[in-house]
């Protein structure tokens, strides 16, 4: 893999990263108390994409694991 794309990699990897810790510390907890998210999700919705964001942490570290 070259630079630029294990670059890339590690770039989505960190606004993923933040996704997450957005979708699990602020629209998951702000879904639970009131039934909808900032940006009006519900909880199962905000359920669905915190399990999407983590698949997709999942595929991205398995791709820079076998660059090494």
């Amino acid at each position: 893999m070259d630079d630029a794309k294990f670059d890339r990699l590690i770039a989505q990897l960190g606004q993923l990263n933040e996704q997450l810790r957005q979708l699990e510390d602020v629209d998951y907890i702000t879904a639970s108390y009131k039934g909808f998210s900032a940006s009006g999700a519900t909880l199962v919705e905000v359920q669905a994409d915190i399990a999407t964001t983590q698949r997709k942490i999942a595929l991205l570290q398995a791709q820079l694991a076998d660059a090494d």
